[in-house]
C-alpha cells in the first residue's frame, strides 16, 4: 500500500500538465435528491464536462449511516425528477412492519439502485456523494449517510468521493438563520473545489492507465491505481469550511480523528427522560489538532483518504493470528 501511495503522489505531480478527463459519474447524497448541495455539485460536475447521473434519497436521511433495506423483495419507489435525475424512497402506502425499526430509501439504497439498475449497463467511473449540509469529520464520519454512501460504492468496486460543507457551529447557535445562510453560500465553492480535485486526480489516474497499457499490464504499481490515481477502490472524504473563498486558509491532507466540534451524548434529565444532547468539545491534543476536524475548524479545506475495505492490514491479521495461536472452537 505504501508503494502504491508513493506512486500515486508521483502521478499527481505529472498530472498537473495533463488535460481534463471526462468521467461517467453517479451522484448521490443523504440530504435528499432536491437538496441545494447536490444541485450545486451537479452543476459544477456537468460544467467540468463530466457525464452525471443523479440518484439520491427522496427524503432527508442525515445521520442514517450505512442503513439500507435488508428485507428481500422489499419494493423501492424510483421517480424521475428530470432526465438523468432520480429519487429513491419508500413506495406509496408503505408502513414499517410491526416490531421492526426499518430504514428505506437511504443513501446506501440510492447507491445500490444507481449501480444495480440505473447504470447497470453503463457502470460509472466514480461515485460522488454530497455536498452534505454540514461537515462529516471526526466521530461524525461513522454516522454519516454521505460518507457511507461513498463507502458502499467502494465495497461494490467503484472509487468514490464524499463531499461536505461545514456549519459554523458558533454562529448557528447564536443566529440559526445566519448560520444556515453561511453554509448555503459556501455550497458553490465546495462544488467547484471538488471539481478541481477530480480534475487533478483523474489526470493522475489517466496517466497511470497509460503507463499500465504501455507495459502491457505488467507494471503493477500503475495497473493497481484507479481513476483517481489511488490504490484499488480507495477514495476521498472532502470537507470544505463555511467561509468565503478568500477566507479559506489552505488545503489540509488529514486523517480522520477522534475529536470534533460537534459531539452527541446521551444524558438522563431530572425528569428521568434520556435525551441525546450536544456537548462542548474537549480541548484538542496536539495529535487531534493534526486530524480532520480541527483542520477544518482552522479554516482549511480538508481531504482525507478513505477505503471501503474495513479489513485491517495483512500484517495486523498475521500479528493477531500469532497472538491467538492454539485457539480452538
Amino acid at each position: 500500500m505504501r508503494n502504491l501511495l508513493a506512486t500515486s503522489l508521483t502521478l499527481a505531480a505529472v498530472a498537473l500538465a495533463q488535460p481534463a478527463h471526462a468521467l461517467n459519474i453517479l451522484l448521490t447524497n443523504d440530504d435528499g435528491c432536491r437538496a441545494p448541495g447536490i444541485a450545486a455539485l451537479y452543476q459544477a460536475l456537468v460544467g467540468a464536462g463530466h457525464q452525471v447521473t443523479l440518484v439520491a434519497p427522496d427524503k432527508d436521511n442525515s445521520g442514517i449511516g450505512a442503513a439500507s433495506v435488508v428485507s428481500p423483495g422489499q419494493a423501492l419507489a424510483m421517480t424521475e425528477l428530470a432526465a438523468g435525475k432520480y429519487c429513491v424512497g419508500a413506495p406509496a402506502g408503505f408502513t414499517t412492519p410491526t416490531g421492526k425499526n426499518m430504514a428505506i430509501g437511504t443513501p446506501v439504497d440510492a447507491v445500490n439502485v444507481g449501480l444495480d439498475v440505473v447504470l447497470k449497463d453503463n457502470p460509472p467511473d466514480l461515485v460522488v456523494s454530497g455536498s452534505n449540509f454540514g461537515d462529516n469529520v471526526g466521530p461524525l464520519t461513522q454516522m454519516s449517510g454521505t460518507v457511507n454512501a461513498a463507502v458502499r460504492a467502494m465495497f461494490k468496486g467503484i472509487p468514490a468521493i464524499a463531499v461536505s460543507t461545514a456549519i459554523d457551529l458558533e454562529l448557528i447557535m447564536r443566529d440559526q438563520q445566519a448560520g444556515h445562510l453561511k453554509t448555503l453560500n459556501a455550497l458553490d465553492d465546495t462544488a467547484n473545489f471538488t471539481a478541481k480535485v477530480i480534475e487533478k486526480a483523474s489526470a493522475a489516474g489517466a496517466t497511470a492507465k497509460q503507463q499500465c497499457s504501455r507495459s502491457q499490464n505488467k507494471s503493477q504499481p500503475f495497473c493497481e491505481l484507479n481513476v483517481l490515481g489511488l490504490p484499488g477502490t480507495t477514495g476521498l472524504n472532502i470537507n470544505y469550511p463555511a467561509r468565503e473563498a478568500a477566507e479559506v486558509t489552505g488545503v489540509s491532507y488529514a486523517p480522520i480523528g477522534d475529536w470534533g466540534m460537534v459531539g452527541f451524548q446521551a444524558q438522563r434529565g431530572g425528569d428521568g427522560v434520556v435525551r441525546v444532547n450536544l456537548v462542548a468539545p474537549a480541548t484538542p491534543t496536539a495529535e487531534q489538532q493534526r486530524a480532520d476536524a480541527y483542520q477544518l475548524f482552522a479554516g482549511k479545506a480538508v481531504i482525507t483518504v478513505i477505503d471501503g475495505n474495513l479489513t485491517a492490514p495483512a500484517a495486523l491479521h498475521k500479528q493477531t493470528q500469532q497472538m491467538l495461536e492454539g485457539l480452538t472452537p
